[in-house]
């Protein structure tokens, strides 16, 4: 029974890493490329985002258009499952249950079947899409502050990722309520992860993971959609600048 966290959690990572990998598969691309992006790697042209915005915001962090995406989701399917390898090796979560270290897994295990499942369902639904992300993100970050100092950077870094693709979700869902134009979508889907992750990465605590993986996202996000477009590109210098500086809070 001591064995039953660990497994659900690993059973949770191996769903979202499976649905992971089907989506990029099934999802049609969010943009056309002329030629072999291994031409021009990370400045690939911006996708095309103005009437399928609510799908294609969300979808630049579910169906990467650039390697710098790629390498973002690519590095959170592997920090859950090294994370879940570190448990079997050397379980964390396993002892007697006290006031300041509470369980992680349940929390975290919930996110990650959350990721996993909430895209199969919703991707064409904004609203619910919304709100699965909103639940993730919420998971994650209260596992994160439960595992705050405890050597399991993956689950900061998963709800950075989760914190990211809940902003992505709000732009989507405020592109299909309002006629707004793709740049104030792009900055939509950056500032308001901006000011959750200020308030998250001040709450979790000493654990840079979290951060680091929304400047990731702020960085990929901004390359995928900004073209020459100055208004995301200042949103992303925003975001990224909140992040760093409670970056560097939380690694002091």
């Amino acid at each position: 029974m001591k064995r039953l966290g660990t497994i659900l959690q690993t059973l949770a990572s191996v769903v979202l890493v499976t649905a992971g990998l089907w989506l990029t598969i099934r999802l049609k691309p969010v943009t056309k490329v002329d030629g072999s992006w291994l031409t021009t790697p990370l400045l690939l042209p911006p996708p095309q985002i103005g009437a399928t915005a609510p799908v294609a915001i969300p979808q630049l962090y579910l169906d990467p258009a650039n390697p710098l995406m790629w390498s973002l989701l690519i590095a959170v399917w592997v920090a859950v499952l090294l994370d879940c390898t570190g448990q079997w090796m050397d379980p964390s979560d396993i002892g007697p249950i006290r006031g300041d270290r509470p369980r992680i897994w349940p929390l975290f295990t919930a996110s990650l079947f959350g990721a996993g499942i909430w895209p199969l369902l919703f991707t064409h639904q904004p609203a619910w899409m919304a709100l699965g992300t909103a639940v993730t993100a919420g998971l994650a970050i209260v596992a994160a502050r439960h595992g705050a100092g405890r050597q399991r950077p993956a689950i900061g870094f998963f709800a950075g990722w989760a914190t990211a693709v809940f902003s992505a979700s709000l732009a989507g869902l405020a592109s299909a309520k309002l006629s707004l134009p793709p740049q104030a979508l792009s900055a939509l889907a950056i500032l308001p992860g901006a000011a959750i992750g200020m308030v998250a990465q001040l709450w979790i605590g000493p654990s840079i993971g979290y951060s680091a993986a929304l400047i990731w996202a702020f960085c990929g996000l901004a390359i995928s959609t900004m073209g020459s477009d100055p208004m995301i590109a200042l949103a992303a210098i925003l975001g990224i600048s909140c992040m760093a500086a409670v970056l560097v809070r939380a690694a002091s």
